[in-house]
């Protein structure tokens, strides 16, 4: 073994060192954690439980955003809007972060959404030391969309184009220089769909399983404990759940 093989290794078992040691210790503490998208509807899941398991979760919402479903919740607010980077950089200057969250969803069609909302948000969290960056993605986001070039997404407009912007913010997130974790979900069941508690995560990028928000969300503060998902890009594997979901009956 040459001498720059060898101090690659250990630069390498190093960084593995801290990163585990960065899970440890938000295993054994409650975690300040930044919640972006935390009013909607997984945002709303992931919230909850990280609130059931003693953290301190701040909100980070647009001013005027319907926060019913936290009503009750111990959770403080900063607003500020995602697509205006001054606002995303300030909200890190309030207090110190030990972990980020990202659940936001496109509502306003923007097909560079997470290109610019991510960036100033990793940077900004970079800077002020976040341990940990939990990103909620698309299945088909980036090049993992020629894995379902047979399911007619070509035919949906815009929709390509989305998923190349869901390449551009999981690449940031990434390269964000922090332990990360990367959860692509699609085929979402209707909000309020109880936990079926059978789904898992796996590194298999051609799963395209359905799922319900309150398993995806508990799999995603489990992971924020567990130092095995760091540098995990994840889809969801439930196949106790079929698709499209059974129509509900009226009452």
């Amino acid at each position: 073994m040459s001498y720059l093989t060898f101090r690659r290794s250990i630069l390498g078992f190093l960084i593995v060192l801290v990163s585990l040691a960065g899970a440890r210790a938000i295993a054994e503490e409650p975690a300040e954690v930044l919640v972006f998208g935390g009013t909607g509807q997984l945002g709303t899941e992931i919230v909850q439980r990280l609130v059931a398991r003693g953290d301190q979760v701040t909100v980070y919402t647009r001013s005027g955003s319907d926060r019913s479903l936290l009503d009750g919740m111990p959770v403080k607010y900063i607003e500020g809007d995602l697509m205006k980077p001054a606002e995303v950089t300030a909200a890190f200057k309030h207090q110190h972060f030990d972990a980020v969250i990202i659940a936001v969803r496109v509502e306003d069609g923007d097909i560079h959404f997470y290109e610019k909302g991510l960036t100033p948000l990793v940077a900004a969290a970079k800077a002020t030391g976040v341990g940990r960056i939990i990103h909620s993605s698309a299945v088909g986001a980036g090049a993992n969309v020629q894995n379902f070039q047979n399911l007619g997404w070509e035919k949906v407009p815009g929709l390509l184009d989305r998923l190349k912007d869901q390449g551009v913010g999981e690449a940031l997130v990434r390269n964000s220089g922090i332990p990360w974790t990367i959860i692509r979900n699609t085929r979402v069941y209707p909000a309020g769909t109880p936990a079926t508690g059978k789904a898992v995560l796996t590194e298999d990028g051609t799963v395209i399983d359905p799922l319900t928000r309150a398993d995806l969300a508990a799999l995603t503060v489990g992971c924020l404990a567990d130092a095995a998902c760091i540098g995990k890009t994840y889809h969801v594997r439930d196949p106790s759940l079929t698709w499209p979901p059974p129509q509900r009956r009226a009452p």
